[in-house]
This record gives structure tokens, C-alpha cells and sequence, in this order.
């Protein structure tokens, strides 16, 4: 079969398309691949101790749950086998409650075992009456075999599906009850992982909002996933075949940002030497994210609400007014309030901007259930890129992970467990978690080398606990806002760098446009 299952929806892996939407699709793929006339994907449900038809052409019941200890798929289960009966024939492992229910007559079944990679039961793959046949032939349950690997394959690529053999026994038995894991069940949306209320809150935003063309404004702190519900949003709408068009507005000079945007005619600037289109032109029917919208310049927002207003734009050096079929996505982490107060955001386009407004909440906020379910998440990942061993969390390296405060949120989990992957051997413990460990940070030790803090005679780092809070007490004593101590700290950094923005802009880790934007909103320049 040559992997014609994945072949056929492997690239709905790598996107946030809906639980439902992906399995979907792969009930249809194998009722198709088989001849029958029905099929139903289950996942285990350790906690309850049955399957859930997590997908099914079953159109006479919202969910079938299936008892270990009841029908065929309760068997393959226990026995880990694949059964292929004609119903007549072999009736006592038929589980005929189902029949009576739906009004359905089933003649022959076949169904397998779906495994992780790893050998863990995840699942079962469940076909029924084949077309224009009283029984799936043996060449039918060889192909069945080889589905059911594949299935196990690609629900294991996604977030779908929950594998707890990362965890240490003692993680496990550490956690608090209500953490232990209680299902192979995963998210509703795949790549986007949470059960926590707050993440909760914006699945339901995402149901809400993505069957519309509404404009959605995503805010939130700095990794906390605001790029990753954007693609939900437009995988899980009517654009989905179309493009999704990114454009980080931080990391193009002023002068680039709208001719990548809207493209330009032939010599319309040096170096012009034929016609090109722009992202929104190449995004025509389906989606443009605007990320980091509140560094976007002034000149460009007019020209930016004239397309949302009336999907209409130019390119640079044209004449001719071009329509856009698209659907306006954007994000930020600054506060576009107050950024409309001093006039640095345009108070029209903020309006036009969010007319649905999705809150994405910060990691220290989503529970320590999130945390652990994105451990596990991240550690798998990591060592599929990396294609290495899936290490085991010791319980103390999992204990410092939840007791951390993730000011970087769902971006320096991923990061740090990513280091974590590579550097570990058989299991990740705290040695090798890169983690700030307790003492002076960065901020406090370059602030403490200033001129202004001189008079304290710190040439070095404080080595002691007090003269660290020394340093902190001056720094803080009047009271700063976090707005003037950030101007304080690249106004220190643009000296002792002599001027050099770029270097300034690595060390904050922000993009250099982003930089010169706050140098000029501080008076720095």
C-alpha cells in the first residue's frame, strides 16, 4: 500500500486542524481503502475502562462507548489482535446492543489495534459490511493490518492523543490527583495543547469565530501561543484550502514592510525590475496574519484599515486599486490602548481590529495539568527533530518544571525541554534543564554597572544574597514604572554598545525594528 493513508493525509498533520475535521477524514480514508460501508476510529479510555468512538459513521448516535468486555472492538482490545467475523456465523462476539439502538444491521466486521510507535495501545480501527461481499477476505485483513499501523502512526503525530511513558512511575505518583493522567484523550484542536479552563475559554472562541470571516485581534504576552491559535483559526474555517500568510511587521525594516505586504509594479523603487505580488495578493481566499501589529508604522496603518474596510489595496508605484479576498488575523503583546493615547496607534484601526478579541492566557495561569501535558508534548517532539531517544522526566526534574514561573511562557518551555532532549542521555533530570538558576539576573547586573549605581563600588557580580538585594533596593528606589525601567536598560545598553542597535536588539531579544521603535518612543535617540 506504500503508505497511501499518510500520504493522503499527512500534511493535515502539521496543522491546526480540529480533532473532529483530521478524524474525520480518516474514517473516511479507511471505509474507502476497504469497501465498507462503515467504520469508527475508538481511543482508550484508561479511566473509564472502554472505548470512545472518537469518530464514526455513525449518524444514529452523538458517541458509542464499547466496554472492554463487550463486542469485537472490546476484544481486539484485550487480545490486541485483529477479529474478522460474518456477524451470523460468530454472533457471540457481536455486541448486538449497538444494532438495537441505531436500527443498523451488520453483517461483517473487521477491526485492529492502533499503537504508538513506542508499542502503546492507543486505540481501535473498526470497518463494517463490506459492499457487495458477506465477509472481508483475507487479502482485505492484510491490507487492515498495514491501515491500522498507519492510523496509529499519524494520530500519534498529533496532539490527539495523550502517552504518558515520558513520565517517570514516581512523576506519576508525585502528581496530585487530579494531574494523574486519566486518558489517552487529547486536545480538540491538534498542535495546540491545554485542558486548563482558561485554554478552554479560547477553544470555544475558536468554534465560534472560525466559521466566520470576522476580523480576530489575538492578545497576550510573548509566547504564549498567539501564532498557533491563528493557524487554528483559519485551518478550522471555510479558507482552509487556501493560504495562511504570516507577516511579522518586527523583523522588516519600515521601508520593506509594505512592499512585502502589497508588492510592487515594475521600477517602482531601484531594483524594481519587474512586477510583484505581495503576501495579501498571494493570500487571495484564504488567510493573512499580522503578527506584532502594534510595532506596525503609522504610515502603513491608513493603508491597512483601507484594507480591511474595503479589501482593496495598491502596490507600490500602481495605480491600479486591486480587491483582496482575504480574512485579517492579528496579534500583539503591547497594550494598543494606551498606544492609541499617545498617539502612536491608529484609534480607527483599532476599532476595525477587534471586532473579536481572543485573550491567550499566560502560562503561570493555565495550571500545572497544562504544564505537565505540554512536558509531554514537547519531550516527543523534540525527539522525533532531533531523532533521538524519548527520555524519561525524573520526578525532581518534573517538580522544578511546575514550580517555575515561565516568564517566557509556552515558547521557553518548548525551548528548555528541547535542550533538555538533546543533552540527556536515558532520562532528564534538573542538571540538565537550563533553567535560571537563583542569583543576580541579567538586568540587575548590567543596571548595576552603570554610572548610575556607581557609587555603589560593584565591579563585579554581587556574590552575596544582600548585596544582591543592595543593588536591587537602589535600582528600585524610586519607584519606577516598567515603561522607565525599560527605557533605563536600553539606554544603558546603547552605551555600553557603543550605539550598535542590532547588538542591543540580540541581547533584549526583540527585533531590531521593535528597538528603534522604543528608542524613539523614549527619547533615546
Amino acid at each position: 500500500m506504500d503508505n497511501s493513508l499518510l500520504l493522503a493525509l499527512g500534511e493535515l498533520v502539521s496543522t491546526e486542524i480540529s480533532a473532529q475535521q483530521l478524524l474525520e477524514r480518516l474514517v473516511d480514508a479507511v471505509a474507502e481503502t476497504l469497501s465498507a460501508d462503515r467504520a469508527t476510529i475508538y481511543l482508550l479510555d484508561h479511566e473509564r475502562r472502554d472505548l470512545v468512538s472518537l469518530v464514526a459513521h455513525l449518524p444514529e448516535l452523538k458517541e458509542l462507548r464499547v466496554p472492554l468486555q463487550q463486542g469485537v472492538a472490546g476484544q481486539v482490545a484485550r487480545t490486541e489482535r485483529v477479529v474478522n467475523i460474518k456477524v451470523g456465523e460468530q454472533g457471540k462476539q457481536f455486541w448486538s446492543k449497538v444494532d438495537q439502538e441505531t436500527g443498523y444491521t451488520t453483517r461483517s466486521i473487521i477491526a485492529g489495534p492502533m499503537y504508538t510507535r513506542g508499542g502503546t495501545l492507543i486505540g481501535v480501527v473498526q470497518a463494517l459490511n463490506k459492499v457487495g461481499d458477506e465477509q472481508f477476505t483475507a487479502q482485505d485483513q492484510e491490507l487492515f493490518g498495514e491501515l491500522c499501523k498507519q492510523a496509529g502512526a499519524l494520530i500519534e503525530e498529533t496532539t490527539l492523543t495523550r502517552d504518558t511513558s515520558v513520565l517517570e512511575e514516581e512523576s506519576l505518583a508525585e502528581l496530585d490527583r487530579e494531574l494523574a493522567p486519566k486518558s489517552v484523550l487529547g486536545e480538540p484542536f491538534n498542535r495546540v495543547v491545554g485542558r486548563s479552563e482558561p485554554m478552554q475559554r479560547v477553544y470555544q472562541m475558536i468554534d465560534r469565530v472560525a466559521p466566520t470571516d470576522a476580523t480576530v485581534l489575538i492578545r497576550g504576552e510573548s509566547g504564549t501561543g498567539k501564532s498557533v491559535i491563528a493557524r487554528a483559526i483559519h485551518y478550522n474555517s471555510a479558507r482552509s484550502r487556501k493560504g495562511f500568510v504570516q507577516i511579522d511587521s518586527t523583523t522588516l525594516p519600515d521601508t520593506l514592510i509594505e512592499n512585502e505586504l502589497f508588492g510592487h509594479e515594475k521600477g517602482a523603487f531601484t531594483g524594481a525590475g519587474g512586477r510583484k505580488k505581495g503576501r495579501v495578493e498571494l493570500a487571495d481566499g484564504g488567510t493573512v496574519f499580522l503578527d506584532e501589529i502594534g510595532d506596525l508604522p503609522l504610515v502603513l496603518q491608513g493603508k491597512l484599515l483601507t484594507l480591511l474596510q474595503n479589501k482593496t489595496f495598491y502596490r507600490v508605484g500602481g495605480t491600479e486599486e486591486i480587491t483582496a479576498d482575504i480574512r485579517i488575523v492579528a496579534a500583539t503583546n503591547r497594550d494598543l490602548e494606551s498606544l492609541v493615547a499617545r498617539g502612536l496607534f491608529r484609534e480607527d484601526l483599532y476599532y476595525r481590529l477587534r471586532v473579536v478579541q481572543v485573550t491567550m492566557p499566560a502560562l503561570r495561569d493555565r495550571g500545572r495539568e497544562d504544564i505537565v501535558a505540554l512536558v509531554q508534548h514537547f519531550v516527543a517532539k523534540a525527539a522525533r527533530k532531533h531523532k533521538r531517544r524519548v527520555p524519561r522526566l525524573r520526578a525532581d526534574a518534573l517538580q522544578l518544571l511546575l514550580g517555575y514561573s515561565w516568564p517566557g511562557n509556552v515558547r521557553e518551555l518548548e525551548h528548555c525541554i528541547e535542550s533538555a532532549v538533546i543533552f540527556a542521555d536515558r532520562e532528564i533530570t534538573p542538571s540538565t534543564l537550563s533553567l535560571p538558576r537563583p542569583g543576580t539576573t541579567r538586568m540587575i547586573k548590567a543596571l548595576s554597572e552603570h554610572d548610575m549605581y556607581s557609587r555603589l563600588s560593584i565591579s563585579e557580580e554581587p556574590s552575596s544574597t544582600a548585596s544582591v538585594n543592595e543593588v536591587a533596593e537602589e535600582m528600585m528606589r524610586d519607584e519606577p514604572t516598567l515603561r522607565e525601567l525599560e527605557a533605563r536598560y536600553i539606554g544603558y545598553l546603547l552605551e555600553r554598545h557603543e550605539g550598535n542597535r542590532s547588538e542591543c536588539a540580540r541581547i533584549l531579544e526583540i527585533g531590531r525594528n521593535t528597538l528603534i521603535r522604543k528608542i524613539k518612543e523614549y527619547g533615546l535617540d
